[in-house]
Order: structure tokens, then sequence, then C-alpha cells
């Protein structure tokens, strides 16, 4: 009986635990969120971005689905032929799909940022692109001919900023142009309806806010 009563008591303060881990990591992130939503209209007058980076020599090819296809689109980019589909059919996580570009792309420099300030991300893909180095964004999009949103991982080829303009890359092989603020929206969720689930993969940082991935042409 006592025994009963233990095991009860310690699955009780087990599951008590987890939820106040659970609140504590969501409120983190809360927090997180509204430090890193800081206003992009400061870059607008650095001569920095007088002149708009452009990733040339990147050809429209249909992907499979989100993620993977900006891999494909990749892949033809550094001239590596397609990486086999392993996982074409799945939604990466920001881990799994970090994972999943280095494997394709063993000689390259991968690197991940993520919850960037807008500023931040911003800057970042400017400076990747203006040196001649993809970048891929995890945002969410509305898909092909249908109303309904996805997260997704788009190949940024273009940033504007005097013209407002971000263009990308989608997986399934469309330029999609963006507004400044249309594209912070997006690479924020803020067009995303959320799920519960969702939201605590954001809170424990399977999903982040703000990310993108660096492909530098400099190996190791």
């Amino acid at each position: 009986m006592k025994l009963g009563k233990f095991l009860f008591a310690t699955f009780l303060i087990a599951i008590i635990v987890c939820m106040l881990i659970t609140v504590g990591m969501t409120v983190y992130q809360s927090v997180i969120d509204v430090l890193r939503d800081d206003n992009t209209q400061t870059l607008m007058r650095k001569a920095k971005y007088n002149n708009p980076a452009r990733l040339r020599g990147l050809n429209l090819q249909p992907g499979e689905f989100t993620g993977y296809g900006s891999i494909e689109l990749l892949a033809h980019y550094f001239k590596l032929g397609e990486p086999l589909p392993e996982k074409d059919k799945e939604r990466l996580n920001n881990r799994d799909f970090r994972a999943e570009l280095q494997k394709v792309f063993p000689d390259y420099n991968i690197a991940q940022y993520s919850n960037l300030r807008n500023t931040e991300l911003l800057d970042l893909m400017y400076d990747s692109l203006a040196a001649g180095n993809p970048a891929i964004i995890f945002h969410a999009a509305e898909q092909p001919d249908e109303e309904n949103f996805e997260m997704r991982y788009s190949v940024v080829i273009g940033v504007n900023l005097p013209n407002n303009q971000i263009i990308l890359l989608d997986p399934y092989g469309v330029a999609e142009r963006y507004t400044i603020e249309a594209f912070i929206k997006s690479a924020r969720f803020g067009n995303y309806e959320v799920t519960l689930y969702e939201r605590l993969l954001f809170a424990f940082r399977i999903y982040s806010k703000n990310t993108v991935y660096i492909i530098s042409m400099e190996t190791d």
C-alpha cells in the first residue's frame, strides 16, 4: 500500500514538474519573440544596402515537398546532381534539416542561425548573398493553389532593401517576392495558425522563428 502511494506521489510530482517546465519554456519563448521583433526601418538608411544582393546562376527546378525541394535546388546550383530523396515526403525539423544539408553538401560549411532579431536576419541574408553564399529561410507560406499555409524551407535569391523586396525560391521552383514587412511576418510565423503542439515545438526549439541556414562556398 505504501509503495503504491509512493509511486503515485512520484508520478504526480513528475507530471507537475513537466507542466512547470513546459509553461516556463513557453513563457520564455514568448519573451524572446517580443525582444527579437525589432524595427527593420533602421537598415533602410544604411548605405551598405544601396546595391541589391542577388544569388546568380540558380535555375528554377521543381522540388518535391517542403524543405527537401530547397536542398534539391541547391544541389543543382552546386552541380552535385540530385540528392537521394530519402526524406522528400517529410517535413524536417530545424536540426534534421541542417543535418540533411550537411549530408548532401559534406564539403561545405553549413551554419544555422535561429531566433535572430529581424535586423540580424536581413543583414545576415544580405551579406551571405553578396558573398555568393546561398541562404535558406525557414518560414510559413501558402501552399500552391491553396489557401492553407505550411511551414517550409525556401532559398533566398534576392535581398533588395531600398526597393522593399525579398525574393525567395520556394521548394516548388517558384520565385516569390515579398515586401520586408511580409517577409518578416512569414519568418516569424505571424501568418501561420500555430497549433498547440507546434507551439510546444517552438518552445522547446524543435522549430525556431527567424531561422536561416548559410551554405558557405569556403571548404574546411
